[in-house]
């Protein structure tokens, strides 16, 4: 696994810091994961088993 480090504005960083808390992540690094791992499933990148898993039920076209 590779690390990357991000900008986001702080506006953005306080949504994610909400996110991280309601879900109870351990970390800010696990929550934009998340996000974005969601994000790429919703636009049909990932395979239906990684789609299932975020629980994701429709595919969008």
């Amino acid at each position: 696994m590779h690390g990357t480090t991000v900008w986001l504005p702080k506006d953005v960083i306080e949504i994610v810091d909400k996110l991280k808390e309601a879900r109870r992540d351990p970390t800010r690094s696990d929550t934009v994961r998340f996000l974005l791992l969601k994000a790429l499933a919703e636009m049909s990148f990932l395979p239906d088993e990684t789609k299932k898993a975020l629980g994701i039920k429709e595919v969008k076209k």
